[in-house]
C-alpha cells in the first residue's frame, strides 16, 4: 500500500520531432467514457451503484516538451504536463512537470517525475495504470514524486539503468512533519518522505524485464522505513503477448504513518492498513498476470488476473480480474470495453477505481464496467 515512484518517457522528449517555437512539441490525449461501478464483498459493505461519464481508459492531459540542442552531444529536455477532466472542463493538477540535460552520458533531469514502480505496473498490466481493470489502484500508490532528481544510462546492448531520489515525494520540504503520530518539533525536514531507488531495464526484441528497489524514510522518525522490490517482464508471441508482475512490500511498524502511506486514501483503503501491533513488521506480496492478443490489425482482447496476499494482517488478501477489447478507428482514436471484479477476504475492502493513482483514490464498489473513446494528437 505504498506509492514507491519514478521514471520518466524522457528519451522521447530528447529525440522526438518537435514544431511551435522550433524546440516546442503540443501533445495531449482526451479520453471520454461511460463508467458503471457496484457490489459489495468482503469489507466493502452498504455501497450504492454508481454512474458517470469521465476518462475512463487513459489520463486526460495537455502537454508541452521539447529539446534544445546545444552543441557537441548535448541537450536540453523539458515536459511540462497538466491533467484535465474533459468531463466537467476543469484541471485536475499538474502531471510531470521537468528540466534536465541529455547526451553520451545519459540523462539527467529534476522535478515532479513520474513513478518507477507505478510505471512499471503500467508497463506490463495490459490495462496500463488507467481504467477499470488497472492493478495499480489495489496497492494505494502515488503515480509521480515531487522534488525529485533522476539519472537515465544510455542503452548498453539492451540494459538501461535509472537511478532516482526525492527529498520528499508528496509536497514542499519541511511541510509533512505534521501528519505522524506522535508528532515531533518541527522545523527543517523533519517528516520529509525520501525515496531512494534503482530501476535496471532489459529489452531486447520481444523480451522485456524490468528489477527496481526502492527504499523511503521519514526523517527524523526511526522506525518509518518501507522497502520495496519489484520486477515485472513480458514476451511478444506476435498472436499473444504475456506479461506479469511481482511486488514485495516490507516496512517497519510505523513505515505506515504518514509520508510513507497516500495521505488521499479513502477510509475503506485504510481498513487495510491498520491493525499493526507494537514492533510489527508490514508485509505485503503483489502480483498479476496479463495477457494481449491482436484479432486483426485495428483489434485486440485484453486479460489479467492478480492477487494482494497480506502476511501481516489475517483476511485481508484480495483478487482481481478484469477483461477488455480494443478497437484502433485510426492510429490515435481507438474505442474501449473494459470489465472488472475484486473479492475480498473479510477484512479486505478494495475498490473498484478507473484512476489508479493519486488523482481521485475513492473508489466504489467491487464490479466495474467502462466504454468509451479515446483521441491522442
Amino acid at each position: 500500500m505504498t506509492k514507491k515512484i519514478i521514471t520518466m518517457a524522457i528519451v522521447a522528449a530528447a529525440s522526438g520531432t518537435a514544431f511551435g517555437q522550433g524546440n516546442v512539441t503540443i501533445y495531449g490525449n482526451v479520453d471520454m467514457g461511460y463508467v458503471h461501478r457496484s457490489g459489495n464483498n468482503g469489507a466493502v459493505a452498504n455501497m450504492r451503484s454508481h454512474n458517470a461519464v469521465e476518462s475512463a481508459a487513459s489520463e486526460s492531459y495537455l502537454g508541452f516538451k521539447g529539446a534544445e540542442d546545444l552543441g557537441n552531444g548535448l541537450k536540453v529536455v523539458f515536459d511540462l504536463q497538466q491533467l484535465i477532466d474533459p468531463d466537467v472542463g476543469t484541471s485536475s493538477g499538474l502531471g510531470r512537470s521537468y528540466v534536465g540535460l541529455a547526451g553520451g552520458f545519459g540523462t539527467v533531469v529534476a522535478g515532479k517525475l513520474d513513478g518507477l514502480r507505478y510505471g512499471i505496473y503500467g508497463k506490463y498490466n495490459p490495462f496500463g495504470n488507467y481504467s477499470v481493470g488497472n492493478f495499480a489502484s489495489m496497492t494505494t500508490q502515488y503515480d509521480r514524486a515531487a522534488n525529485a532528481l533522476a539519472y537515465v544510462s544510455p542503452s548498453f546492448n539492451g540494459f538501461t539503468l535509472i537511478l532516482a531520489t526525492s527529498t520528499n515525494t508528496q509536497t514542499q520540504e519541511g511541510a509533512l512533519n505534521a501528519v505522524h503520530v506522535p508528532v515531533k518539533p518541527a522545523g527543517g525536514n523533519t517528516g520529509d518522505d525520501r525515496l531512494f531507488s534503482i530501476n535496471m531495464i532489459y529489452a531486447n526484441g520481444p523480451l522485456s524485464v524490468d528489477l527496481d528497489y526502492e527504499t523511503t524514510k521519514a526523517v527524523g522518525y526511526s522506525n518509518s522505513r518501507l522497502y520495496v522490490v519489484t520486477t515485472g517482464a513480458s514476451y511478444d508471441f506476435g498472436v499473444v503477448k504475456l506479461s506479469g508482475v511481482y511486488d514485495v512490500i516490507r516496512g517497519d511498524e510505523n513505515s505506515l504513518i504518514g509520508g510513507n502511506i497516500d495521505l488521499d486514501a479513502n477510509t475503506a483503503g485504510l481498513q487495510n492498513l491498520g491493525g499493526l501491533a507494537a514492533g510489527q513488521e508490514y508485509d505485503r506480496r503483489n502480483w498479476f498476470v496479463g495477457v494481449e492478443a491482436p484479432l486483426n490489425e485495428r483489434a485486440k482482447v485484453l486479460a489479467s488476473y492478480g492477487q494482494i496476499k497480506d502476511r501481516t494482517l489475517s483476511h485481508a488478501d484480495a483478487k482481481k480480474w478484469a477483461i477488455g477489447a480494443r478497437y484502433a478507428l485510426s492510429k490515435r482514436t481507438t474505442l474501449y470495453a473494459d470489465y472488472a471484479r475484486i473479492s475480498n477476504g473479510s477484512n479486505a475492502a478494495f475498490t473498484i477505481n478507473p484512476k489508479g493513482n493519486s488523482q481521485g483514490l475513492s473508489g466504489v464498489g467491487v464490479r466495474g464496467f467502462a466504454v468509451g473513446m479515446k483521441h491522442s494528437f
